[in-house]
């Protein structure tokens, strides 16, 4: 009777360790996701003020917006065999503690502390970024697309805010390169809550990666190269957009204010689009609609800022936002396939991977094309046909077989 009843009570204590170890890393996931861009929207916003402080030229100012994309594809690439050496709790620590150090690094009124500080915070955040499908598997296997919904939300509220109130604490804290390392202070918090996650235990998820598949491996696969080839794509026409738009708008005679808005309404439209999009495309049937619709909303964004920025900036903003909900729902298809956590992370590692490495072709070539052509006709008539292959992907990927 005595054994019986310490058992009894060993269970709900058990239970009860779980739903706190659930809870925290559940607070520690959503707090990656409003660190993801956090650090990229601000130097968007602020990339203006900061060439006039630092003094460098055209050519480094087109390089500046691909650096992120660049650092996730290199970084990423080797963060599968770091999940299996030192396990994906710790490793995704690594990368919120470099970057916390690189954008703090920001603050140093120097280029070289921008370049560097960026490379380094972004390589960091790569490691979040391609391991974070995995984490989900592992922490929450029952609820993937649910909290990939929550993720992606609290990342564009995070690009929202860091948007909208980049320039007033740039301005409060005194310089433009101060008002960069501000957001070090979020990536800090993220760090110190995360060294506190465990593993889980048990049946409510899996400890470990277990074994190193090569990324390379899915490569060989058809719907391994359509989700890095949509990965891609939407990947470059996104963070195109976010570096870029601003400078777009205050070219055309709206304020730097003003661009900033548009800016974060963009990121904003994307926070009930993204339960809407991935709720509606959880029936398999329904995944070719979904890909159809926010494609068709980029297309017609796109087209708008190319034939009409300023006369209707709202309205591309909010086509925009619909478009950029391909992020979310790319990442729940990877999330949910795979037979097993190594399949799971070889996939976002070579999606992420290669696919931020075609991305970060796209806001240098945009910067150059802009630069270039003294306008920006042909780098929005560019984009404009980026998005028209992510819809032509997104259908054929809609048909594969995982």
């Amino acid at each position: 009777m005595l054994h019986n009843a310490n058992t009894a009570t060993r269970i709900p204590s058990r239970l009860s360790e779980r739903t706190r170890a659930a809870w925290l890393a559940g607070v520690g996931i959503v707090l990656i996701a409003l660190n993801l861009r956090l650090g990229i929207s601000s130097a968007a916003v602020l990339m203006g003020s900061v060439r006039t402080e630092l003094g460098f030229g055209s050519v480094l100012a087109a390089t500046i917006p691909a650096l992120p994309t660049a650092s996730f594809a290199v970084a990423g690439f080797g963060a599968g065999r770091l999940a299996v050496r030192y396990g994906l709790e710790r490793t995704v620590l690594f990368g919120l503690a470099a970057l916390t150090a690189g954008l703090a690094l920001r603050a140093a009124p120097a280029t070289w502390a921008l370049l560097a500080g960026t490379v380094f915070g972004m390589s960091g955040l790569a490691l979040c970024n391609v391991l974070l499908p995995t984490l989900l598997r592992s922490h929450f296997p029952d609820r993937v697309a649910m909290l990939a919904g929550v993720y992606t939300t609290v990342m564009a509220l995070g690009s929202t805010l860091a948007a909208a109130v980049a320039v007033p604490i740039a301005a409060g804290v005194g310089t433009p390169s101060l008002g960069l390392a501000v957001w070090a202070l979020p990536a800090l918090i993220a760090t110190l809550t995360w060294s506190f996650v465990r593993a889980p235990t048990g049946e409510a998820g899996q400890t470990e990666v277990g074994e190193y598949i090569s990324p390379m491996s899915m490569a060989r696969t058809r719907f391994g190269l359509l989700v890095t080839a949509y990965f891609a794509l939407q990947a470059l026409n996104a963070h195109s957009l976010i570096g870029w738009v601003a400078v777009l708008l205050t070219d055309h005679g709206m304020s730097s204010g003003g661009a900033g808005g548009i800016v974060a309404l963009t990121q904003a439209v994307g926070i009930p689009a993204t339960f809407l999009v991935l709720a509606f495309a959880r029936e398999p049937g329904r995944l070719r609609l979904a890909f159809l619709l926010i494609s068709g909303a980029m297309i017609a964004g796109f087209a708008g800022l190319l034939l009409a920025p300023v006369s209707e900036p709202v309205l591309w903003a909010v086509l925009c936002g619909l478009g950029m909900c391909s992020f979310p729902l790319v990442l729940s298809v990877i999330g949910k396939s795979g037979s097993s956590a190594a399949e799971t992370t070889a996939l976002s590692s070579l999606s992420q991977s290669l696919g931020y490495l075609l991305a970060a072709v796209g806001p240098f070539a945009i910067g150059l094309l802009h630069s270039s052509s003294s306008g920006w006709t042909l780098p929005m008539a560019v984009l404009l046909m980026t998005a028209i292959a992510q819809l032509v992907v997104g259908l054929a990927l809609s048909g594969a077989r995982r």
